[in-house]
């Protein structure tokens, strides 16, 4: 029986990159998609990815998702595509204010520096991912966010969502691949996002933290000889959640480009992931 694997995340190599998240996000999906398992991508249309080069299509039940932001109703919409020469479904959510700029930097504006915006647009993005699903009438049994642009979505399911029974058999792994890359979240985003103030107190800015007090598996992937583990241990608000919650991150690495390499990786994650053949 195939495992079902929801897959969030900002960038996906070759619609969106900006770090190695975006390879990592095409080859992993790649690989459990050719070992038959229902593995789906959940990520943003930003306003450079062609609608045309990559045959992105409509899908009439996600043209309005409905979600609650900053108090009010509001409607995103989603399409569908896959990427290029897999069979690996890609649902871009669709949102002009937010996502509509052909920044392909992604994070940054001008000189460097974080668009102050980021925590609204990719909250925003975490509820649409929720919603979707409810739209799409599928149920997996894993969620797997990445990295601090995805990180409210464990935090939602156990806070805004917990009574929702739709969800409540889903699992989420909390995957640390750039945690330098994080921008500023406030008390101010949390509010936006409808999660009540006693559920973030102490993590006002430490939303990795609360994240990792929520997520049912903490994971961190590094390719390319990257050592992730050293900045993770080095970060104190990382850190400090770890010994709250008494949770272990689990570390895979690919270190260098060889298919060994890789193959080691993907076994790897089957075994973590209970894949059955």
């Amino acid at each position: 029986m195939a495992t079902k694997i929801y897959y969030l995340s900002a960038e996906v190599s070759p619609f969106s990159e900006a770090t190695d998240l975006a390879r990592i996000s095409n080859k992993i999906p790649t690989h459990f998609q050719e070992k038959k398992q229902d593995f789906r991508i959940f990520t943003p249309r930003y306003g450079f990815v062609s609608e045309r080069r990559f045959v992105i299509r409509e899908v009439i039940r996600l043209k309005e998702i409905e979600v609650e932001f900053k108090g009010e109703i509001n409607f995103g919409s989603a399409k569908s595509a896959f990427v290029p020469s897999t069979k690996v479904q890609v649902y871009f959510m669709e949102y002009l204010p937010y996502f509509g700029s052909k920044n392909k930097t992604l994070y940054k504006v001008a000189e460097n520096r974080y668009n102050q915006r980021n925590a609204e647009k990719y909250f925003y993005f975490s509820k649409i991912a929720i919603e979707n699903l409810t739209y799409l009438y599928w149920q997996p049994e894993y969620i797997m966010c990445n990295d601090w642009t995805t990180a409210l979505v464990p935090v939602l399911l156990k806070t805004v969502y917990l009574e929702e029974e739709f969800f409540a058999d889903m699992k989420t792994v909390l995957n640390l691949v750039n945690i330098t890359e994080m921008g500023k979240v406030a008390k101010k985003h949390y509010e936006m996002a409808g999660i009540a103030a006693e559920d973030y107190e102490g993590f006002e800015d430490n939303l990795l933290g609360l994240a990792i007090k929520h997520a049912d598996e903490i994971i961190s992937i590094s390719i390319d000889g990257k050592d992730n583990k050293k900045e993770i241990e080095a970060n104190n608000n990382i850190q400090k959640a770890l010994k709250a919650t008494g949770k272990k991150v689990k570390y895979f690495t690919v270190s260098n480009e060889s298919e060994e390499d890789w193959d080691q990786l993907y076994l790897d994650l089957e075994t973590f992931f209970g894949v059955e053949y």
